[in-house]
């Protein structure tokens, strides 16, 4: 089963680059509030709300666990599409695509860990400027 300590950074970081990528000369940031929902083995499961604070400069390098890289990025209009890839203690990868429409972003991307695979579909809203320095929770509470 795919674990979810580099599942959520990833995940996150996943939704920084996303929301930030169309948007990145703006001097502030730019809270988003995102709906996520989990396919697994012909399951699904929403999750909670999340709450995130992207950047300006994330359009160029999101942030990601430690252990992971952004192997592929490309920005072509308002759609990124990316490949991210984790190394031990639990190599993993990810690979999605997003698009922009306004103040709403929607995406899919693909979570592959251990054999097993997990897709999660997002639709994010603009929330306004936020300041990027003041942390956020997985939950989104501040």
């Amino acid at each position: 089963m795919i674990r979810s300590s580099n599942g959520w950074w990833i995940a996150l970081a996943a939704l920084s680059c996303a929301a930030a990528a169309p948007a990145w000369a703006q001097p502030k940031g730019e809270e988003w509030d995102y709906t996520l929902t989990v396919q697994m083995a012909g399951m699904q499961m929403p999750l909670p709300a999340t709450k995130v604070c992207a950047r300006p400069d994330e359009g160029n390098t999101p942030p990601v666990d430690k252990h992971c890289q952004i192997k592929e990025r490309k920005v072509s209009g308002a759609t990124t599409s990316f490949r991210i890839v984790c190394g031990p203690p639990e190599p993993g990868e990810l690979k999605g695509r997003f698009t922009r429409k306004g103040d709403r972003v929607e995406g899919r991307y693909t979570m592959t860990q251990g054999g097993d695979t997990m897709t999660v579909v997002a639709v994010g809203t603009r929330l306004g400027a936020c300041d990027p320095s003041r942390p956020v929770s997985l939950e989104g509470k501040k």
